[in-house]
């Protein structure tokens, strides 16, 4: 025998008077839907057999369903909050139709599109905040209290609704997220118990799975230079049989899946707490409890202390517990006469960590473009900050970005790291959006430059100094020019022509200084200049086979003791 309840239906300024059916299905990770079937004549004139009012009174339109019980046999007062997003015309026969009012929870309204926006050390709660910003609390309820409190390193939304992204936060730390029926809740949940008595009229089945639950996990910390390893551990607090699932599943399944962890990671301890908690949340339901009654009290997120009693002899029965689980999914539904019914799925109530949540997906990052706006390092790591080219400009500031470099290493290496401004290409390690790693530089129309030449003949490397290095490769002709653009008087040339030559050219001052300096020429070495001065400090010795001075006018030779032999 089902309940009676009397039912109370309100859409906008609509009043829902009479209805064939209702039905409201929860879900601990999804949107809640309802669907209310009512007769057209409710809510068109009698002589209208199509849409021409209704349409205009309920759609988009915040919908509120009660109901109590008629005989108050349970003492319950359901209420639920939603939005009306559809409106279907139903053709039952020739001569009845009906509408079926059909709508969401209120967190539907944060499918309004999906985006890109960045997060730079922000805590879980900031940054949920900031998501649910853009929702009145009218018109959608929450309470927002996450157990994780440590600020975040970098945390992108990333082609995410509001609603992915914020699942998607929830199940990478372990956090509580659902809605009730009235409210948004994020954290822990909540206390409320009802008994659940399995009589003949409420019943329950329940199942113990065995599945694969061995995680170990690995991530390399590049400012501390360490490679942080989590093994797998036993978890526990599932209750008695989740407790013996579990270490049947362990004992089943031998292999560990080796993972990469989902979220930043600066000691060990945060490793093993990610590990820990994909652990727990695989873990939560091994034990599904399923049960159908009657009680409008059961709702998502509370929690039903199941029991029974068994015939022993006549008239006499013994009560027996099967404990404490925790709603996950329930679906409610009333027939046109108020017989209320229910059907639920619940997980064992000492469960710490939700279930996991099979609709997450982390969003697989695409090369795209950044600007840098800042390379001081303050590790001097090579690293840059930038902004990227997403349409809210306000929220798509990085954290520290590493950049690629040729070759590196301690003491040795290539450094060209990107300016201010210049134009970068972004991947990202393992496809994920927390970690970006700048892969190069690209120009655009605005940094083209005057070294473009015909069959790509000539290459350079050039500094924002103006330091820069040409390498002309005409057929037959290779050269190599070290210059500044600022000062083109100066230049070191190198060519590869026939046996090769060499020029270093300036109009200012060329000066060489060393402990010794030697040339040696396997033909001849050449000086030309208006004057040649050779200085020596101690003596100047010159010697060959020969020595030849010659002075076209005179010749000099002045000391105060000249001594020629021969």
């Amino acid at each position: 025998m089902a309940q009676q309840v009397e039912v109370n239906v309100q859409i906008g300024g609509t009043r829902i008077k009479h209805f064939t059916s209702l039905t409201i299905h929860q879900s601990l990770h999804t949107h809640h839907t309802f669907d209310i079937v009512v007769p057209l004549e409710d809510l068109e004139d009698k002589n209208e057999f199509f849409f021409k009012n209704a349409h205009q009174a309920l759609c988009g339109q915040m919908a509120t369903i009660s109901f109590t019980p008629k005989y108050k046999l349970v003492a319950a007062d359901f209420r639920f909050l939603g939005v009306v997003t559809e409106l279907a015309l139903l053709n039952n026969s020739d001569t009845v139709n009906s509408y079926s009012i059909r709508g969401h929870s209120p967190t539907y309204l944060m499918e309004d599109g999906m985006q890109r926006r960045a997060f730079v050390g922000q805590t879980l709660d900031k940054i949920m905040g900031a998501v649910l910003n853009d929702y009145g609390s009218d018109s959608l309820p929450r309470s927002v209290a996450p157990k994780y409190a440590a600020a975040i390193d970098y945390k992108a939304q990333y082609d995410e609704s509001n609603f992915d992204f914020l699942s998607r936060l929830a199940a990478e730390y372990g956090e509580w997220c659902y809605y009730d029926g009235q409210q948004l809740n994020i954290g822990k949940p909540g206390t409320a118990v009802y008994p659940f008595v399995v009589d003949g009229i409420q019943h329950f089945d329940m199942s113990i799975r065995l599945k694969p639950n061995k995680f170990s996990m690995y991530h390399y910390n590049y400012v501390k230079h360490r490679a942080f390893n989590s093994a797998h551990a036993p978890t526990g607090g599932l209750g008695t049989l989740g407790d013996f699932a579990y270490a049947q599943s362990q004992a089943t399944f031998g292999n560990a899946a080796q993972l990469w962890p989902l979220k930043d990671v600066q000691f060990q301890g945060d490793l093993d707490e990610a590990r820990q908690t994909l652990n727990a949340t695989n873990a939560t339901d091994l034990i599904d409890f399923q049960g159908s009654g009657e009680n409008p009290n059961i709702n998502v997120g509370v929690i039903v202390d199941v029991t029974g009693q068994k015939l022993i002899a006549p008239g006499k029965y013994k009560q027996e517990a099967f404990g404490k689980y925790r709603v996950t999914h329930v679906t409610h539904t009333v027939d046109e006469i108020g017989n209320y019914a229910n059907s639920f799925n619940a997980v064992p109530e000492s469960a710490q960590l939700p279930p996991r949540n099979p609709s997450v997906h982390s969003p697989v990052a695409l090369p795209e473009i950044a600007t840098v706006i800042t390379n001081v390092d303050p590790l001097k790591l090579g690293r840059v900050k930038v902004q990227f080219h997403w349409p809210n400009q306000l929220a798509g500031k990085s954290s520290w970005v590493r950049v690629t470099f040729p070759y590196t290493g301690s003491s040795r290496g290539m450094l060209f790291i990107p300016e201010k401004d210049d134009q970068v290409l972004i991947s990202y390690e393992a496809n994920h959006v927390d970690f970006p790693v700048i892969v190069g530089s690209i120009y655009h129309k605005s940094t083209q430059n005057d070294y473009w030449f015909p069959d790509n003949e000539q290459k350079f490397i050039r500094t924002k100094g103006g330091n820069k290095i040409v390498f002309k490769e005409k057929q037959g002709k290779q050269e190599i020019f070290i210059t500044n653009a600022n000062n083109k008087g100066t230049n070191l040339h190198i060519s590869f022509e026939g046996d090769g030559t060499i020029t270093l050219e300036t109009k200012g001052l060329i000066k060489m200084k060393a402990k010794n300096i030697e040339m040696k020429a396997d033909k001849s070495i050449t000086m030309k200049a208006p004057t040649i001065e050779a200085t020596a400090t101690n003596s100047v010795d010159v010697k060959g086979m020969s020595v030849n001075i010659k002075g076209r006018t005179t010749v000099d030779v002045k000391a105060p003791f000249v001594k020629i032999n021969s």
